[in-house]
């Protein structure tokens, strides 16, 4: 746990130095240290990242996904939303402009709530998953989350952000786990 609050303290600390208001950085942290109640370490990252979504929507990004903005724990005395982003269009940064921050921790959407066509899982319980917009994930072999997945394939709706370091998140609406994968096609 202590690697977390290191991680936490760097998050923090750069969420502080960028040029916003000191109310929505105050929000956000209040917000994050609502999330220090969760044991799991996926569901707590998931919860930290879904706590900056008022930076994100002050600064015309994409919002969080709602699977991460629904763990963040209320408060009676909760922090409103923003308003929705800016109606101006805003440009979305190169790749190389993401800096060290987005390479370290991930969190920009690749896909968003896209249906599945299909799924399989190999002997280890590893799937592979077809979306509608034609590209296949499949699950890495190291990943300790196992998907109990019964449904038609129709019925899930998929969503891909950036993990640290390259690495890929695919979270399926209404199940609570977070799985590493990488993409196929």
């Amino acid at each position: 746990m202590k690697s977390w609050f290191f991680i936490g303290t760097v998050v923090a600390a750069n969420i502080a130095a960028l040029p916003a208001s000191a109310g929505t950085r105050d929000d956000i942290l209040s917000r994050a240290a609502r999330c220090g109640a969760i044991s799991d370490d996926h569901t707590w990252l998931n919860c930290y990242y879904g706590a900056a979504q008022p930076m994100r929507a002050q600064l015309g990004l994409p919002p969080a996904p709602e699977s991460q903005t629904f763990l963040v724990p209320s408060n009676a005395a909760s922090m409103p939303m923003p308003a929705a982003a800016p109606s101006q269009p805003v440009s979305q940064p190169r790749k190389s402009d993401n800096g060290l921050l987005a390479s370290l921790f991930g969190g920009s959407p690749v896909t968003s709530r896209v249906p599945a066509t299909a799924y399989s899982f190999d002997h280890n319980g590893i799937f592979r998953i077809s979306l509608s917009d034609g590209s296949v994930w499949q699950q890495v072999e190291d990943d300790d989350s196992f998907a109990k997945w019964r449904e038609p394939a129709g019925h899930y709706l998929v969503s891909i952000t950036t993990g640290s370091l390259g690495s890929y998140n695919l979270q399926v609406q209404g199940d609570n786990r977070s799985y590493k994968v990488r993409k196929v096609r």
